[in-house]
């Protein structure tokens, strides 16, 4: 090269190191212009490139300066340079490796193969030629932070922190050396620590996404949400494309059960990383708690398809297929789930529900018995206790009870409440254990699903709203529907919420023509099913399910009515931040009971189950055809067996014992229920033949049994319901025993308000005494069913019109307290 052109490149030289890019790129091109191969004159115009960004476009200029000259290191290590720019690892690792092969190669060139074998995950090769180029330049600060991170993903932490404090020192303030500290600390648990290095780093680089989404995971940890959604949404305005700040964004926004705006936060993320596991588990996530199942299972099945041995992902698609209604598949699942981790609960869990929905009881205690003996866990011996309380194994139960009832103190809400309701709990535990439940669920209410009210004070009809799966033929509808007809349409206009079976039932035909509009949100997810509600600008929302079997709560935990009830399906306080009210009576929640009470209590001035007139009671067969001896005293109970104590069926089978030629008829169960109580009496000297079960038939045929028993017995401490109404109407006696949980209240509460308080008892001495009297005392008993017959032409219990007022009075009295 002459003399001139090497002068024009030691002016170009100069000229990018006083920062004159575009003198030093003119330059360059007239050198090239005149010697077109010259490598110097092409690796300096290709550095020109890098400095202005544009990498792409450097690559082939310096591969043509190699081309010239092989070894020209300066090209070596900017071809590489060039390469861990573009995020092409293995190609700056080669281009760096023929640079450091070089005689007198400087510290940036192992630096940079340092820096490319970490972005390769080989961090211990990355640690040797990084302490290599630490020989070279030991104040090096940008060494010492890649030494840092080497050292940080070796586990040698002590050593990063060195490293980072040395940047520090060497150049105060380095933002990336603050940051990494704080990685640190976050990594040990140091949270307060951790935060503050993030704050310092953002301080210093207020577009540091890194440090951003790093501060929204601290704030997270520490519960502070509305804090960590921030700084995940400017690491994001700050670099669109970081999917690591638009999944964490999202997941904040779910724990904050917003669970729409999670949604499509997910959906934003997966357009930047479509093959992001954590994204696609998110959403489905997201979307199962919206109810929109077919969309869940799509995106669990996608991160299955990323990573087929996903435990999380194996039971949550288990148990959405379950959800709906995909019985096979679930259980394959979910035993592909338990196969892979033992001592996993949830594949458990799952499997035990599939047996449960197909009548496999036993199958379901078996495999709940082997899930606690594996895993020990809390929630699965909760499930193991209520399902022997129906198979009425005693024994077992009484193992287990003391075990869950010790794990329930220390964790009140592991376990469904609705079992608790039938084991010796007190009322302040109920609501503790109620109360943990709900909020371990659904957390607390938000204010912005707080649905505001159309309805000015003056508007002359309240718009009533029922929420249930159960308007169809279910002991729910029976009690509710002439209620439903009798309400005073100048003064309520009535909405009926169904997400349950449409049987094309008789009852379910009643049901629809006693509504002004019956909205059927069985295949609707949770949030259009809210939305549906909260668009029909409702005064009042009754829950008639509570927490039982196929109840949708969190539809109601969206807010989608200012003013949330719970009403006559579930027999206890929800412990739910988004029931306000609670209605019950004067007996079932005596005055200054209110405090075992999440909701405000009101109260119905007679009984707070309503009864329909017009249920039928079919004619009775013969006892004979109803396998009964013709001239045998008949106790009856047709409780569910859950509800059957073993001191309450120790009575009973005392009471046989001393009532001659007596039977006890009961509603016939599972095999295992019938064989274990049969066993149970002859234990206590009672051939098993003196147990008759009845199969379960319509409810006009299975009333008319009553007409053939002598006397119906009480359940405790879940008394009887439905069941006791149905004694009454259809003129069989029944003994209430009574305590002081809402469930253990309730027959003592129909007895009174049919005008038959003598027929309650307090304890279970009482309860054997009265039965006995009834059973041996022949007018005694003939007086009392006369004036149960006479009371159901008069008794509060049966009126249903007078129910209907007193309901649509205290719907009005609270509308006006709302407003």
């Amino acid at each position: 090269m002459s003399a001139a052109l090497i002068r024009k490149l030691s002016q170009a030289q100069e000229r990018l190191r006083t920062g004159d890019v575009m003198g030093a790129q003119f330059l360059c091109q007239e050198i090239l212009h005149r010697a077109p191969r010259n490598p110097d004159a092409l690796c300096l115009f290709a550095i020109t490139h890098l400095t202005t960004g544009r990498v792409r476009e450097a690559v082939p200029i310096l591969e043509q300066a190699l081309a010239a000259a092989p070894r020209h290191g300066a090209a070596l290590e900017n071809l590489g340079l060039a390469q861990l720019m573009l995020g092409e690892f293995p190609a700056a690792e080669r281009a760096l490796r023929g640079a450091s092969a070089l005689p007198g190669a400087p510290a940036s060139v192992y630096m940079r193969l340092g820096i490319s074998l970490l972005n390769q995950q080989r961090h211990a090769e990355a640690e040797r030629e990084l302490r290599h180029a630490l020989e070279l330049e030991p104040q090096n600060s940008d060494i010492h932070l890649n030494l840092g991170q080497a050292a940080g993903h070796l586990g040698d932490n002590a050593a990063a922190r060195q490293h980072f404090e040395t940047v520090l020192r060497l150049s105060p303030g380095q933002a990336d050396a603050v940051f990494n500290l704080g990685v640190i600390d976050l990594g040990e648990g140091r949270l307060d620590a951790a935060r503050q290095r993030f704050e310092h780093a953002v301080a210093q680089a207020p577009r540091h996404a890194d440090a951003l989404v790093n501060l929204g995971i601290v704030h997270e940890k520490q519960q502070r949400l509305d804090e960590a959604i921030g700084c995940f949404r400017r690491a994001l305005e700050s670099d669109p494309a970081l999917a690591q700040a638009g999944n964490n964004l999202a997941r904040a926004l779910a724990l904050q059960r917003k669970f729409e705006e999670a949604r499509e936060q997910y959906l934003a993320t997966l357009r930047i990383a479509p093959g992001l596991t954590a994204a696609h588990e998110g959403l489905a996530s997201a979307c199962l708690a919206l109810g929109r199942f077919k969309e869940g299972i799509a995106h669990l099945r996608e991160v299955l398809r990323i990573e087929p041995a996903h435990l999380a992902a194996l039971t949550a698609l288990a148990d959405a297929l379950l959800e709906t209604g995909d019985l096979t598949e679930a259980e394959s699942i979910a035993q592909r789930a338990g196969a892979l981790d033992p001592l996993a609960v949830d594949p458990y869990s799952v499997l035990a529900d599939i047996y449960l929905i197909r009548g496999e009881l036993e199958r379901a205690v078996a495999i709940l018995e082997a899930g606690y003996q594996h895993t020990d866990s809390g929630s699965l011996l909760g499930k193991l206790v209520f399902q022997l309380r129906h198979l009425c194994a005693w024994e077992k139960w009484r193992a287990a009870w003391p075990r869950l009832s010790a794990v329930l103190e220390r964790t009140p809400g592991l376990v469904g409440q609705f079992s608790l309701l039938c084991e010796p709990t007190a009322a302040a535990q109920q609501l503790a254990y109620a109360r943990g439940w709900s909020d371990a669920r659904f957390g607390p209410a938000r204010p912005e699903h707080r649905a505001q009210s159309a309805a000015p004070r003056d508007r002359p009809r309240l718009r009533i709203g029922y929420f249930s799966s159960d308007f169809y033929s279910h002991p729910t509808a029976y009690l509710l529907a002439e209620v439903l007809e009798l309400h005073d349409r100048a003064r309520c206009e009535i909405f009926a919420y169904s997400y349950g079976p449409e049987d094309n039932s008789p009852m379910r035909a009643r049901l629809r023509q006693a509504c002004e509009h019956f909205v059927d949100i069985a295949r609707d997810p949770d949030d259009l099913a809210a939305r549906r509600i909260t668009d029909d600008r409702l005064d009042i929302l009754l829950d008639l399910k509570g927490y039982t079997m196929g109840a949708r709560p969190a539809i109601l935990a969206r807010r989608p009515c200012p003013l949330q009830v719970s009403w006559l399906g579930y027999p206890g306080t929800m412990g739910a931040r988004f029931i306000d009210c609670l209605i019950a009576d004067p007996f079932i929640i005596p005055e200054g009971r209110e405090s075992f009470y999440s909701e405000r209590v009101l109260r119905l001035p007679h009984c707070y189950q309503p009864n329909d007139r017009k249920r039928e009671v079919g004619a009775p067969l013969t006892r004979a055809e109803y396998g009964l001896p013709q001239d045998a005293f008949v106790f009856c109970c047709f409780n569910q067996p859950y509800k059957i104590t073993p001191e309450i069926f120790g009575c009973w089978m005392s009471l046989l014992g001393k009532v001659p030629a007596s039977v006890l008829w009961l509603l016939e169960g599972n095999r295992g229920a019938i064989a274990n109580l049969k066993n149970a009496a002859q234990a206590r000297g009672i051939t098993p033949e003196r147990l008759i079960f009845a199969p379960k038939l319509p409810l006009a045929q299975h009333l008319a049994r009553y007409r053939v028993a002598d006397l119906a017995l009480d359940t405790f401490p879940y008394t009887s319901h439905t069941t006791a109404s149905d004694a009454l109407w259809a003129d069989c006696l029944l003994v209430g025993l009574c305590g002081e949980t809402f469930a253990a209240r309730v027959s003592g509460s129909i007895l009174t308000a049919c005008g038959l308080p003598e027929l309650v008892t307090y304890s279970l001495a009482d309860y054997a005494n009265l039965a006995h009297r009834l059973a041996t005392d022949r007018p005694y008993r003939d007086a009392a069913r006369t004036r149960l017959i006479s009371a159901k032409a008069t008794a509060p219990l049966f009126d249903a019109p007078a129910f209907a007022r007193d309901l649509e009075n205290l719907y009005r009295d609270l509308a006006g307290d709302n407003q």
